[in-house]
């Protein structure tokens, strides 16, 4: 099964609240943050999608975590700085 159909069945009847982006050179990570409060995270490495998984951790605990890499550029159209 792809990475994407994957994500979907992790996903569930959750609504996805807020997402954000993570590129460091060719390392792209999507963090979707749930209804239920878990994050969907799903790496893009080199072209293709590796498998994603849920975690029981904060968004924002995880998109601080990615901001403070110094070589990260991360985006969060849903979270006012």
């Amino acid at each position: 099964m792809s990475p994407i159909m994957v994500a979907a069945r992790l996903q569930g009847d959750a609504k996805v609240t807020r997402k954000a982006w993570s590129i460091c050179g060719a390392v792209k990570v999507h963090l979707w943050e749930l209804s239920t409060g878990e994050v969907i995270i799903l790496r893009h490495v080199g072209g293709a999608f590796e498998t994603p998984s849920k975690l029981k951790q904060s968004f924002d605990d995880l998109v601080n975590r990615f901001r403070e890499k110094t070589q990260n550029r991360v985006f969060t159209p849903d979270i006012i700085h």
